[in-house]
């Protein structure tokens, strides 16, 4: 969860408008007079607790979010917005400085350690059965070398004893991992007689430790890091550091169990691989994986336990992975906003009694064969949830469409959906109209809006496409095209991270001397500064036209600026059925003024190219 989500779970939006606009209860909403314009009279400026979102349908026609709200009201930044409300929320944004030097200490005492193992595995005689294993494993001197693998000697102090020649106190290396301690105070080196590997977060820095046993006798055959200041098993992946880069090239990002599979994958050329610490894959793993693709491919082992882990992980996945509000067509004149998973689950399936590993060393094409042909989450929970059925009996078929039917109503795309409904009619050889109003009923929760009429409930805010970070990649690749879309307005921009960063783009366009897309980014604030690094590595991998740019950046801006406008024609119609007629006559005209804007923004929309739907922004 990003410091922004954080917040917004954290606080609530009517609570903190309240402190300075006087609400009333409006339906399922507040309103009050908005502090932004002169409003004196009846009330227009609305908040929406389901949506945490606000808007004044009056002269200013402002909106947004708890960020937008803090930044009109101070005005400030957002960077400032983002510091006032963390701080009210209790989100930390940075460490003390006390904080920072522990953790850079307890780095180095991992680097030191890493080094140290590394060079016991390459020259000492102890180690010589090891070389051996990773010989065997083949894993070769380079992998090695980039995976930083070492060995710790069968002894209870040698690492210590080497780390305090290096200047580091006992308490520090044992608030490193690296110490066990007993009641009497006597400390031990924590692994002895294992294969290690060093375990880097994201930015390379050593963090922790992976160790496998070495001899029979040693229990357990993978020992980790326990956590610390600097080390959460739950929150890291082992590889990302290399692997990040790739997966965001390949747009896929394949989960593994074990570190020999990364460092093999790595080696052979398969560098988008990296492995969870253990067989149960956690909620914070892949939401770090969100950041580079939104294709998840889990090539866990083909045994029993592999197996539960791979539907435990994606269990994990649904419940973790963003999910996106998109309008869909249900009927003449009806759209139905739907929640639905924004992101591609596939299962690499291992042929019985083969670790990923074995599979790429035996036969490099297999892999890709396999990763080409991923079985898609559907799919492989198909298979799965009719191991244990009869199919053939009443309650089997049953039980099976009761398991199914919750996952097939989360797929977004009716082809795909339909497609689905047809194969557990299939299978449990039923009516497929009966399976289809069993389906439908998962629908019934799922606000409907008329479109010709006057809506009863209020949808969730719809994100048919992220047009926002489109035009942004547009700008940063043609930095030179804004005066094409000078008619834009930050308040188009209905995501804080998106909006901070083409506030400070539009500021650098009209200042710089000569447009740098890095010293842009490092002028960024922290958060903003993720997602300008994201768009600006995708500006470099677009592809289009440059003849046909000033049209396809001015038809991105003309579509954010329709859905702006779409987004609160929606609002207007729904709080026009939960305000009294007499207080009607301001959002009357309101309603009057954005459809007008709907309809010249289309009008402008339809004389420019369309926008494509297939950038890759991640």
């Amino acid at each position: 969860m990003s410091v922004v989500d954080e917040i917004k779970q954290k606080l609530d939006l009517v609570d903190l408008v309240s402190q300075t606009v006087k609400l009333r209860k409006s339906g399922r909403s507040y309103a009050g007079l908005c502090p932004f314009h002169s409003n004196t009279r009846t009330p227009a400026f609305y908040v929406f607790p389901e949506t945490q979102t606000w808007h004044c349908f009056g002269a200013c026609g402002m909106g947004g979010d708890i960020f937008t709200f803090v930044m009109k009201r101070d005005n400030v930044d957002f960077g400032e917005a983002l510091r006032m409300l963390a701080e009210r929320a209790g989100v930390q944004l940075h460490r003390d400085p006390q904080q920072e030097s522990n953790a850079k200490r307890l780095i180095e005492i991992n680097q030191t350690a890493a080094a140290y193992f590394n060079y016991q595995l390459k020259h000492h005689a102890e180690a010589v059965r090891i070389r051996a294993y990773l010989e065997k494993r083949k894993i070769n001197a380079l992998s090695i070398e980039t995976f930083q693998i070492g060995y710790a000697l069968n002894s209870y102090n040698s690492l210590l004893e080497h780390l305090k020649t290096k200047g580091f106190s006992v308490p520090e290396i044992e608030s490193a991992g690296l110490l066990v301690s007993n009641e009497d105070g006597r400390v031990w080196d924590r692994f002895r007689g294992r294969l290690m590997f060093p375990i880097r977060n994201r930015r390379g820095e050593f963090i922790a430790f992976g160790a496998r046993a070495m001899s029979d006798d040693q229990q357990p055959k993978y020992l980790n890091s326990p956590d610390s200041p600097i080390f959460s098993k739950s929150d890291t992946l082992y590889g990302l550091d290399l692997a990040k880069d790739e997966i965001r090239k390949e747009n896929l990002a394949i989960i593994v169990e074990g570190y020999t599979d990364v460092v093999i994958a790595h080696q052979e050329g398969f560098k988008n691989v990296v492995a969870s610490l253990g067989t149960a894959l956690t909620e914070k793993q892949l939401s770090q994986l969100s950041r580079l693709t939104k294709r998840y491919a889990l090539a866990l082992d083909a045994d029993e336990a592999g197996a539960a882990a791979t539907e435990r992980g994606l269990n994990l996945a649904r419940q973790a992975l963003a999910y996106k509000n998109a309008p869909v067509p249900v009927g003449p004149g009806l759209i139905a906003f739907k929640e639905r998973l924004d992101a591609e689950l596939l299962i690499l399936e291992m042929p019985q009694g083969r670790d990923p590993d074995e599979v790429i060393l035996e036969n490099a094409d297999t892999w890709r064969a396999l990763v080409q042909n991923a079985t898609p989450l559907l799919d492989y929970y198909f298979n799965v949830q009719a191991r244990d059925l009869d199919l053939n009996t009443a309650q089997g078929k049953s039980e099976f469409a009761k398991r199914l039917l919750p996952i097939i109503a989360q797929v977004k795309d009716n082809v795909q959906r339909e497609h689905y409904a047809q194969e557990l009619a299939r299978r449990t050889r039923s009516d497929e109209r009966v399976i289809l109003e069993q389906l439908n009923a998962f629908d019934k929760a799922d606000a409907t809006v008329r479109v010709k009429q006057v809506p009863r409930d209020l949808p969730s805010k719809p994100i048919a496409a992220r047009y926002d970070e489109y035009l942004l990649v547009l700008l940063l690749r043609e930095p030179a095209l804004f005066p094409e879309i000078e008619f834009l307005s930050s308040d188009d921009f209905d995501q804080p991270d998106t909006r901070a960063v083409y506030d400070a783009l539009v500021l650098y366009i009209t200042h710089a001397f000569a447009f740098d897309p890095d010293e842009f980014i490092e002028s960024l604030d922290e958060v903003a500064r993720e997602t300008g690094e994201r768009l600006r590595d995708a500006s470099k991998r677009i592809q289009f036209d440059v003849n046909d740019a000033p049209r396809e950046l001015q038809a991105a801006a003309y579509r954010l600026q329709l859905q702006r406008y779409q987004n609160e024609l929606t609002q207007l119609r729904y709080l026009l059925t939960e305000t009294p007629i007499e207080e009607q006559q301001e959002l009357t005209q309101r309603v009057f003024q954005v459809s007008g804007l709907v309809a010249q923004t289309k009008r402008a929309l339809d004389a420019r190219t369309i926008i494509r739907s297939n950038v890759p922004l991640r």
